[in-house]
């Protein structure tokens, strides 16, 4: 049975709701914004020290596909909002975690920009690792 357009979009702000949910228990202040597409990013989340802006990706495949429009928004809010950029993944069939990785780990296509499994993993921090990081910049 093939899921349709309307399911995978439901899916998307169901991840998107449940990244809120952790990072409001990692005691950041994190909101959805409904309708992001092209027009702002996903998530947007902060602790009083810092400020985190998220485009949230899930797949059941091995790569996940982002058109550029995408990033050169997530990019251009975060620079607005003096935050970090970052993309949140979930790959549904292979980890129960979730991947957080920075634009730089992205390969270029011609229209879009793509990542695999593999190298989300190399590259990217779970959720722990992402807020230590955060925490350590404001040390240095």
């Amino acid at each position: 049975m093939s899921t349709t357009v309307e399911e995978i979009k439901n899916m998307g702000i169901e991840y998107e709701h449940e990244l809120v949910r952790i990072l409001k228990n990692k005691n950041f202040t994190a909101c959805r914004l409904p309708g992001s597409a092209a027009q702002s990013p996903d998530i947007v989340a902060g602790d009083g020290n810092s400020v985190m802006v998220f485009e949230v990706k899930s797949t059941r495949d091995s790569r996940i596909k982002i058109r550029k429009s995408q990033i050169w928004t997530l990019k251009r809010f975060a620079n607005a909002l003096k935050a970090d950029p970052w993309l949140a993944l979930k790959f549904v069939e292979r980890d129960f975690r979730w991947l957080f990785v920075k634009v730089s780990a992205l390969k270029s296509h011609e229209k879009t920009f793509s990542i695999d499994y593999n190298t989300a993993c190399l590259k990217g921090f779970d959720i722990g690792e992402l807020i230590s990081n955060e925490l350590q910049q404001r040390l240095v």
